[in-house]
């Protein structure tokens, strides 16, 4: 095979948003990732809207993950107005993200991933021999969507959420009567799990530096500190002293740099990083099907995502069974100020910041979402997959790339935002 040679794939298959790549077989590092997603403008159109409409505006930028962009926004806001909310407006939260989370995965995973597993082209061409799993992969995503609507007002773009709490308390009965369908789920996210497990991905590492949010107690989903495997511990507060976006010629995206490094964020760097913080079930759970820590290999993402989704599930029925939920009114005074939060999407780090003036109003606003954390290690992976299977055919090396980066399951219209 002639080294010179160009791969073109001017449109990758399966995954959100759009993007090509472009691999220069003689190069040192022979691949670009050319995001062409155009952008949307987000960050400029918030300036001038009032603090409790952002949530509305923000959650639009993806329709897998509406919850994260939302709450993230929220928290922000209220960080930078100096709101305190109740521990019930913390618990319906965190349900609310598990749930979007569960069912994010469970997408990507028999959608986005699983047809690679199997040569076939899309989910359509799985349902003759899986009929039955994708029969619960709708039933699954239906017990989900129905929580995240119970108490957002609907499963898309809830309506309910504010700074400061719920415009309307979901009903105590009707969250508790949740709890067996929720429980058969879990029971369905073990099976997804040891299907997962068989997917054979190949044998592959890049060592990487992973970051993650990090709590005093539990996995961390909304709030805690940021950590990272070489050793940076800060408070969501100092994120812009750490940081920064970058600018490149041949994508719509902004690649995130930490100092003259990158980190990369998700359901993998997550399981590294807080794994004793699971469910002792879901360690246990890890443990049956193989999966352990240290773990490099960013294929090995889809089995940290179905593990993620039985935990998910499982905290979501720990926190309904020890809650009593109860009305109560939203206390908010508007105040000047600014301030960002973190969060953990489904696809990893998801920061927003605003500064907000003394009518609540927007004044400036910044959003890294994952897929943009993830840029520069994403390239990373895939050139050093690219270098170490050299001697492969182009559609074998084509295949490799396109699998390696549905594996990280990015969102590149969420990093057009």
């Amino acid at each position: 095979m002639k080294r010179n040679e160009r791969i073109e794939v001017d449109y990758l298959a399966r995954v959100e948003g759009e993007t090509a790549i472009r691999i220069d077989l003689e190069n040192e590092q022979p691949l670009l990732l050319k995001i062409f997603e155009p952008p949307r403008f987000f960050e400029g159109f918030l300036a001038g809207r009032k603090y409790d409409e952002v949530g509305d505006i923000v959650s639009r930028i993806c329709g897998i993950c509406p919850v994260s962009h939302m709450t993230t926004a929220i928290l922000a806001i209220e960080n930078a107005m100096a709101v305190e909310v109740s521990a019930q407006t913390k618990i319906l939260r965190e349900l609310m993200s598990l749930s979007q989370i569960a069912a994010s995965h469970l997408i990507h995973l028999f959608m986005l991933a699983m047809p690679d597993y199997y040569g076939k082209d899309s989910i359509t061409g799985l349902i003759p021999e899986f009929k039955s799993e994708v029969t619960m992969l709708l039933a699954m995503k239906e017990v989900l969507n129905g929580l995240t609507a119970l108490i957002g007002g609907r499963a898309l773009h809830a309506v309910t959420s504010l700074p400061g709490g719920f415009t309307k308390i979901p009903d105590n009965s009707a969250l508790h009567e949740m709890l067996p369908k929720l429980k058969e789920t879990a029971a369905q996210a073990v099976q997804v799990v040891k299907l997962v497990a068989k997917f054979n991905p190949p044998e592959f590492e890049s060592k990487v530096v992973y970051a993650a949010i990090s709590g005093k107690k539990g996995y961390a989903i909304n709030d805690g500190r940021i950590i990272t495997s070489d050793g940076l511990n800060i408070p969501v507060s100092d994120y812009l002293k750490h940081f920064q976006e970058t600018q490149v010629d041949y994508a719509n995206a902004k690649k995130t740099r930490v100092g003259k490094g990158s980190v990369t964020t998700g359901a993998l760097p997550r399981m590294n990083l807080k794994f004793e913080k699971l469910k002792p079930e879901t360690k246990k759970l890890a443990k049956s099907v193989g999966f352990s820590i240290p773990d490099f290999n960013p294929f090995h993402n889809n089995l940290a995502q179905a593990l993620e989704t039985y935990d998910a599930i499982m905290r979501c029925i720990d926190l309904i069974e020890n809650t009593t939920f109860k009305d109560e009114d939203i206390n908010l005074k508007i105040k000047a100020g600014e301030g960002g939060a973190i969060t953990e999407a489904p696809r990893g780090l998801l920061y927003h910041w605003y500064r907000i003036d003394g009518r609540g109003v927007v004044e400036k606003a910044n959003i890294v979402t994952p897929t943009a954390h993830n840029f520069v290690d994403i390239e990373r992976s895939l050139n050093k997959l690219v270098l170490e299977n050299k001697g492969r055919t182009r559609d074998q090396i084509r295949l490799l790339c396109e699998e390696l980066v549905r594996a990280y399951d990015p969102c590149f219209s969420c990093s057009v935002h």
